[in-house]
């Protein structure tokens, strides 16, 4: 049987002409190499970030090769790269000259005005080029170069339609549909995105990211059957796609069908690579399951592949915390917040565990920490002033609720807490007077006090009150 010509060369072979190449370098030899083995090379640098070498083979390859146009657009796209736009310009002439219809002299060429902010030239180029191109995968590439141009000037509806021509020519483009689904994410108009893609896979019936992206839509409006439908048809093109498995799982876990879930989980385990987030996912559905021995177990997993994953040791906290083992617990937090210093959610969790093995100061220096980031959150004022109650700070605690009143104007959940702390302490006159007025500012929320000391259930003077502003 005779080789296949067009066979790509193995990386093995490619290795050879490097060093090849490389050893008549170093001796000052001559070396004369097919266009094609020059070409392997150059691409064999630019993908070991080697621009300089890959600029040499090709001024080598030029002496050999000067009716090339393919090389002279290399030496464009690195000199490009490299911020040299006028020698960039100049290499582009000469491929001009050589191959004027080779879309790559547009491209780079409208590569090198935006990067130079001269936005109505590179569209200028891409539109010129549109004229010239045949080929759909070409025009498909020329109007993603234009939603680059167009996203540069902040015109995003226009990026929209640029992206969706570009899927129109190429639905198999991974870059375009990929970028057209960004688009929808952070516009969230799931609606449009339904309409186009099944418009889409009327054309193209197995353009699985087309698919792919069908689910996430009626993901996104919580219509989870047409969702999980669509993913299935993914893995029907394409059994291999983990990211379809992993699609199904999130769906059945908003659903909290949690054992379906952790079934597609595992699914794409077996097809993928060691996945930190999946492996996440994975231990959350055990979490649901109450399996949490074997949730730590694939937190564990997420951790080895990046331990610095703050999010695995805060999740491995919250299941010892479920099993109030809290000296476990609060290790595994304070790993998570050595991590993430500013993360509220894992500062809060140490907090409250601090607070479950009366480590009340530690707990009050969490709740400090969380009040410097951020005091626009009532919540936590609240939690601050409860913090310093508990250690008996009461100077603190009612200061607190004191500025508190001041900036969240009329809010009666304050006033019942300060209502509850001066019952605590002792203060009936101040009780009584902030519980008349939390019950002033809203009447139906007065079972907070209950929710803090079930004991005032059988206080009646508040029970007393509370019947006088009973409409």
């Amino acid at each position: 049987m005779e080789e296949n010509e067009s066979q790509e060369p193995s990386f093995g072979e490619i290795m050879d002409l490097v060093k090849q190449y490389e050893e008549a370098e170093k001796l000052k030899r001559p070396i004369y190499l097919d266009e094609e083995h020059y070409e392997q090379i150059i691409q064999f640098y630019q993908e070991n970030r080697a621009p300089q070498k890959a600029l040499r083979v090709i001024e080598e390859a030029l002496n050999q090769y000067s009716f090339s146009g393919y090389f002279y657009i290399k030496q464009a796209e690195i000199l490009a790269n490299d911020k040299k736009f006028d020698e960039a310009l100049l290499a582009l002439e000469e491929a001009q000259k050589l191959d004027p219809s080779d879309i790559n002299i547009f491209l780079i060429r409208a590569d090198v005005y935006l990067w130079q902010g001269k936005h109505a030239q590179a569209l200028a180029e891409a539109e010129f080029a549109l004229t010239q191109a045949t080929d759909p995968e070409d025009k498909c590439e020329l109007y993603l170069e234009m939603a680059d141009i167009l996203e540069d000037q902040q015109k995003y509806p226009e990026v929209v339609e640029a992206l969706k021509t570009a899927v129109r020519f190429d639905p198999m483009s991974d870059e375009a549909i990929n970028r057209f689904w960004f688009c929808v994410e952070l516009t969230q108009d799931y609606e449009g995105s339904i309409k186009f893609h099944e418009e889409i896979i009327e054309q193209s019936p197995y353009a699985y990211l087309a698919w792919f992206n069908l689910g996430h839509a009626h993901a996104g409006l919580q219509q989870y059957e047409k969702a999980l439908e669509a993913f299935e048809y993914v893995m029907a093109i394409d059994e291999k796609f983990d990211g379809a498995y992993i699609c199904c799982g999130d769906v059945k876990f908003n659903m909290e069908l949690y054992e379906d879930a952790l079934q597609y989980y595992m699914d794409a385990i077996k097809l993928s690579k060691p996945n930190k987030e999946l492996y996440l996912k994975t231990a959350e559905a055990y979490e649901m399951l109450n399996d949490l021995s074997k949730a730590r177990a694939y937190l564990r997993k997420a951790i080895a592949i990046d331990p610095y994953y703050d999010e695995a040791f805060y999740r491995i906290g919250e299941t010892y915390r479920e099993e109030e083992k809290w000296q476990k617990a609060i290790s595994s937090f304070e790993r998570a917040v050595k991590l993430n210093k500013e993360n509220i959610e894992f500062l809060a969790a140490l907090a409250d565990a601090y607070m479950s093995i009366d480590e009340g100061e530690k707990a009050v220096a969490m709740f400090e920490r969380i009040f410097q980031i951020d005091t626009q959150d009532k919540q936590n004022w609240i939690n601050l002033a409860t913090a310093y109650f508990n250690v008996d700070d009461y100077r603190k605690a009612f200061q607190v609720l004191h500025e508190a009143e001041q900036k969240f104007k009329n809010s009666a959940d304050i006033f019942y807490i300060k209502s509850v702390f001066y019952f605590q302490v002792g203060n009936k006159h101040e009780a009584v007077l902030n519980l008349e007025r939390g019950l002033l500012t809203n009447f139906d929320e007065h079972t907070i006090i209950f929710d803090m000391d079930d004991s005032l259930l059988d206080n009646e003077t508040v029970l007393s009150v509370i019947e006088q502003y009973r409409s």
